[in-house]
């Protein structure tokens, strides 16, 4: 079952005579009750911002919102359940993945800034961990780091990473990398960190040190069920390779084809999934990022959803297609490739056409999964 930051608070053990108490001021309850209603879940927007990169790295960190009451997070049992922590009831997905990780509790410490690995979790294409960051000045609620992930074996990794404060001058983070390789029941990670920067609204500080971080994981159990349905509208054509189960998750692999005139007037396309089941559940989920040719004609995609009620028969997976328009008229975005000596090309996007419109969404016939038992 889902919870969200308060509920967890709720299994806080707090001693009454911890507690002193003291006047404030009509201005300093009025901001109280200010925090309070901001913290508050709120429906957020489903605008997503597309992918342009043929072969992606994890780079840059992105970070979310801090919390109104960094005193009591260094009591939150789930400190030991960053995963769900940072969820903080957005997806679920990561609700089980704390009975599946692999305690690591490694730690690196350069210029003022502590960063330890707590736990992480291989499904055998993609690499989870949780991570705490102290520092000896205050980086803000949204700082960010310049990482790598290097997995021996794989070309690079695409993912993405959160930082979330929980104390002064300490925070926890969760990090995602899929290997561009097939499944492995074992790997080996290289993590490298090598600025961890304030956030962007402070005035900017960049930290450089050495953080590294060597690990080797075994694959969670798994179960893989080929396939091979597809759907086609419009010059875009989407294929559901495989699906891999786990005890906590499970990773759809998809690919999508668009032909020269599915593409018309659109300088990229792109597609995401929608699953629910037979129950009536819907299930939320990650994209893993993907690969594929630079003009879009062809990319392979995995995105990774919460566990699967084991009472569900069928799996419905509606396509989503997404297009868009950068540069002028539209979004200005950049790719980033990998090359083979290790640098990083930065490409910069132009827009091919004059279309105003910015993005279009349509939906595809729905594809049924029947769920062997």
């Amino acid at each position: 079952m889902k919870k969200d930051i308060y509920e967890l608070l709720n299994d806080v053990t707090v001693d009454e005579a911890d507690f002193e108490e003291v006047e404030v001021t009509e201005m300093e309850k009025a901001r109280l009750k200010k925090i309070l209603k901001n913290s508050l879940p709120k429906k957020k927007s489903k605008w997503k911002k597309p992918v342009f990169a043929a072969a992606a790295v994890l780079c840059l960190s992105t970070a979310t919102f801090g919390l109104a009451f960094p005193t009591y997070a260094s009591q939150v049992p789930i400190i030991g359940d960053i995963f769900r922590f940072l969820d903080n009831d957005r997806t679920g997905l990561y609700d089980n993945y704390k009975e599946y990780a692999n305690e690591l509790n490694v730690t690196k410490e350069s210029n003022g800034v502590k960063i330890t690995v707590n736990d992480a979790v291989f499904d055998g294409k993609t690499i989870t961990l949780t991570y705490s960051l102290e520092s000896e000045k205050d980086l803000g609620e949204s700082p960010y780091t310049l990482d790598f992930v290097n997995v021996k074996g794989s070309h690079g990794a695409s993912g993405s990473s959160i930082i979330k404060k929980v104390g002064e001058n300490k925070y926890v983070g969760l990090l995602t990398a899929t290997q561009m390789i097939e499944e492995s029941d074992e790997v080996n990670v290289n993590w490298s960190i090598g600025e961890v920067n304030t956030d962007p609204e402070m005035k900017e500080e960049t930290i450089k040190g050495n953080w590294d971080f060597s690990f080797y994981l075994k694959a969670a159990e798994r179960n893989n069920l080929p396939i091979h349905k597809s759907t086609e509208e419009n010059g875009v054509k989407v294929s559901i390779g495989k699906i891999m189960f786990t005890p906590m998750s499970f990773t759809v692999d998809y690919s999508q084809d668009v032909s020269k005139g599915g593409r018309k007037n659109w300088d990229v396309v792109n597609v995401d999934l929608e699953i629910k089941d037979d129950l009536g559940n819907s299930y939320s989920g990650q994209g893993n990022g993907g690969s594929g040719d630079s003009d879009g004609s062809h990319m392979d995609w995995s995105k990774t959803f919460m566990k699967l009620d084991e009472k569900a028969t069928k799996l419905i997976v509606t396509p989503h297609v997404n297009y868009y328009n950068y540069g002028k008229g539209g979004m200005e975005s950049t790719s980033a490739e990998i090359l083979e000596n290790g640098e990083e090309k930065i490409t910069e996007l132009k827009s091919s056409n004059n279309n105003k419109k910015m993005r279009d969404e349509r939906k595809l016939d729905d594809i049924v999964i029947e769920l062997k038992k």
